[in-house]
């Protein structure tokens, strides 16, 4: 079982459908793979998940700013339990 924050929970994040991290896809990926987010493609749409923090808009705001988007531009969803 993965150590996490106490109280804190997963989060699943999605960009919105069709954005391209371009030139901060690297920094992107290396800020994910040390949080120990996983991310997936589903068509035009990346998701973020294993987003733990203890809500919603912290969830948002972490990874809306690592990928250089408005917060207001994520859905964040309820993630997946270890």
């Amino acid at each position: 079982m993965a150590k996490h924050p106490p109280e804190s929970d997963p989060f699943d994040v999605t960009l919105p459908d069709g954005f391209e991290l371009g030139e901060r896809r690297p920094a992107f990926e290396a800020a994910a793979k040390a949080a120990g987010w996983t991310l997936e493609r589903d068509g035009a749409t990346l998701i973020v998940r294993d987003v733990w923090t203890d809500n919603e808009d912290h969830a948002a705001w972490l990874v809306a700013t690592k990928a250089g988007v408005a917060m207001e531009r994520v859905t964040v969803w309820a993630g997946r339990p270890d």
